[in-house]
């Protein structure tokens, strides 16, 4: 992270100040026992002014990674969609890099990626039958997903949106 930010000209004092800010450790404790105090070396510090720069500087880098294999990219916190018009095997080749790539990322950040959170929703009239995996773990195909609160279906119509509000109303 703090090559990141001396590649972003963030340098001298305030570099040295987010590091010395930076330097965090973790104990748990379970019941009376207390384990040792051992340090965090990942993800972003929690709780700061600061926080949300951090969270940029790292996540920032993933969408320019990720451009490269000519894919649309969308970033919201943690949220990560990816996503490609495919019109032949060649696209499901290239979006599938993309998912490796976001995947080696996230390994060599040491930040995990939530496998059963992940979904491929196919848009639109014409289905390629695609396969993409995670480590090995195939992603499963939805014919709709919840996306930021909404319920995206692959017709990209409202109605499974709106049948759910509805179903949750008290009449």
């Amino acid at each position: 992270m703090f090559a990141r930010l001396y590649t972003y000209c963030v340098r001298g004092a305030v570099l040295l100040w987010i590091q010395c800010f930076s330097v965090r450790t973790h104990q748990t404790k379970v019941g009376s026992y207390l384990s040792e105090n051992t340090a965090l070396i990942s993800g972003v510090m929690q709780c700061s002014g600061i926080e949300p720069l951090m969270f940029l500087v790292d996540i920032n880098e993933l969408a320019t990674v990720l451009e490269r294999y000519g894919i649309k990219v969308k970033l919201f916190a943690d949220d990560v969609k990816l996503y490609l018009q495919i019109l032949n095997y060649v696209h499901v080749l290239q979006l599938q890099q993309a998912v490796d790539a976001l995947v080696a990322w996230a390994n060599e950040w040491q930040l995990s990626i939530s496998v059963n959170k992940c979904r491929v929703l196919n848009v639109g009239k014409v289905t390629y039958s695609t396969c993409f995996s995670i480590d090995g773990l195939v992603i499963p195909a939805v014919e709709s997903a919840r996306d930021l609160g909404v319920i995206v279906s692959r017709d990209l119509s409202p109605s499974l949106h709106i049948s759910n509000i509805v179903a949750k109303g008290c009449w």
